[in-house]
């Protein structure tokens, strides 16, 4: 007995010695993105974005800071009230407009998501050229103002990495990460809701299609569950903005259902085709490909749902608009998908490269060498012609420094309504707010009262500007008046020119002193 188990011991194997567990190489990672971060800044011109000044749609969201917290959900227009929240975390250090350093800070943290998405997909390579699609995403580089819209495309390549997570390792913990950044993504940017009824709905369908039934049912209950959260989010936060004027506004980038199949149809390949330029991988066409590339690249890597995800995306803009409820591909509503396209595209560049690269003895690699040269000379002159927009030209805070060093004592300052909002942003003395009476998409009007040498013009009427007029040139005569009356006047929404006719009537001169800005009083020598 003892022979033969000696024999047998000897006839076993020894058993392998453990393989010592890879070590992490974060640091390589970390290197990268820190490298990746100041592209992304650079690019977006940081000089340029705190010496600009703010223009209308600008001005209604810094006012939200000079007004008290308790009327947050007031001055929430139709910016998420979580982003105005950030804007009060903004030091109260530097230029008026140094709020813009929280879409700046996004557009960094885009870069970071990416990076996380890429790696996922392809390893750091792929991380790479993520993070440089995102750095360098035209459609990210034109819309840089102080609108949420940097934070969508960051909430929009952080979702799309935790449901690659969960797509590439299916775990409950993943999904669960997934379901706790939904909530607090929700309260910065709208297009998140876009984002996890994608994601939800093809973690879904992959679940379908394997018959798992088991996670189909934590898929649904997790989905239905971030639905009602962020269905109350919208309800308590968002919805008033959700106006009439709003709708109004965005009319024209809604498809015209009413107008027949024909301009329908043309109506939506003129957008897409337009959306699919600014991606960065030249004519539509190309970007297609492109972008197509990057989407089986997705689906190679075993992440399907992820880009089902994309495709998904895209049917629910196409389903907002036909519903009239969310402009079609409008280059700032949506800059959070046409970012994600472009990192797409990246993604289907590296992968050829990286399929290249695995045939070195062949003509393989050489030409993914030539491929890699041939997207950056489309996205670099891409990204650099979008960096290089201007942004909306405004005078107002020009306008009011002129009127701060040259005014007299007793002189009114009469603003106009496109004006008011960045006038009580820049004007030294802090506004009141309440509820608007006019029918506009901002919910709320910045007053003085108690100023009568002030008047902000609520109305773009005929009948409100003759009335504001005649209010103003009256409190001038009035008392202790100077007879004299500043008009401030913004480029867009103030272009009527019954300011001007009302001016002339009510003033012996009406003087220019900057393009918008109108000096009306008594001429020299009069009283």
């Amino acid at each position: 007995m003892g022979v033969t188990r000696h024999a047998e011991e000897l006839l076993v194997e020894p058993a392998a010695p453990p393989v010592p567990p890879r070590r992490s190489r974060w640091w390589v990672d970390a290197a990268l993105v820190a490298a990746l971060l100041p592209l992304a800044v650079l690019a977006r011109r940081p000089g340029y974005l705190f010496s600009q000044p703010f223009w209308l749609d600008e001005g209604w969201v810094a006012d939200s800071l000079r007004g008290p917290l308790r009327q947050l959900r007031l001055l929430t227009s139709s910016t998420p009230i979580g982003w105005t929240l950030l804007l009060r975390l903004v030091p109260h250090a530097g230029p008026a407009e140094r709020l813009r350093a929280l879409p700046l800070a996004f557009g960094a943290l885009s870069v970071v998501a990416a990076y996380l998405f890429g790696r996922q997909v392809g390893g750091r390579p792929a991380a790479v050229a993520a993070g440089l699609a995102a750095a360098l995403a035209p459609s990210a580089l034109r819309n840089h103002t102080l609108k949420q819209y940097s934070a969508d495309a960051f909430a929009t390549l952080l979702l799309l990495w935790l449901t690659a997570r969960v797509d590439g390792g299916w775990s409950r913990r993943r999904l669960l990460l997934l379901c706790l950044a939904c909530v607090p993504l929700a309260l910065v940017s709208h297009a998140t809701v876009f984002v996890t009824l994608a994601a939800f709905g093809a973690l879904a369908l992959r679940a379908l299609a394997q018959r798992h039934w088991a996670r189909l049912g934590w898929v649904a209950a997790a989905g239905l569950g971030v639905a009602a959260v962020e269905v109350a989010l919208y309800l308590t936060f968002a919805a008033a903005g959700d106006n009439a004027a709003m709708r109004r506004s965005w009319a024209s980038r809604m498809i015209p259902v009413g107008h027949g199949l024909r301009p329908a149809a043309d109506f939506v390949g003129a957008r897409a085709a337009d959306a699919l330029g600014q991606v960065g991988f030249g004519p539509w066409p190309l970007a297609v490909a492109v972008v197509a590339a990057g989407l089986v690249a997705l689906w190679r890597s075993r992440l399907p749902a992820v880009a089902v995800t994309v495709c998904l995306l895209a049917a629910e803009l196409l389903a907002g608009a036909l519903l009239q409820r969310y402009p079609f591909l409008d280059g700032r509503t949506s800059l959070f998908f046409t970012t994600l396209l472009t990192v797409c595209g990246a993604l289907g560049v590296a992968s050829v490269v990286a399929w290249s690269a695995r045939r070195p003895l062949t003509l393989t690699l050489p030409l993914g060498l030539v491929l890699v040269v041939a997207a950056g000379a489309l996205l670099l002159p891409a990204a650099r012609a979008q960096a290089l927009q201007p942004m909306p030209r405004t005078t107002v805070r020009q306008q009011v420094a002129y009127v701060l060093a040259h005014r007299r004592p007793g002189d009114t300052v009469l603003v106009g309504w496109a004006a008011t909002y960045t006038f009580a942003w820049y004007w030294p003395e802090r506004p009141t707010f309440g509820p608007t009476a006019a029918p506009t998409a901002v919910r709320f009007q910045p007053d003085y009262p108690g100023r009568p040498e002030l008047v902000l013009d609520h109305w773009r009427s005929v009948e409100a500007v003759d009335a504001a007029v005649r209010e103003a040139a009256a409190r001038s005569r009035s008392g202790s008046g100077s007879g004299r009356v500043w008009l401030v006047l913004a480029e867009a929404g103030d272009s009527n020119p019954a300011w001007g006719r009302a001016a002339a009537r009510e003033g012996s001169f009406a003087r220019r002193q900057l393009p918008r800005l109108l000096l009306v009083g008594p001429a020299p020598g009069q009283p």
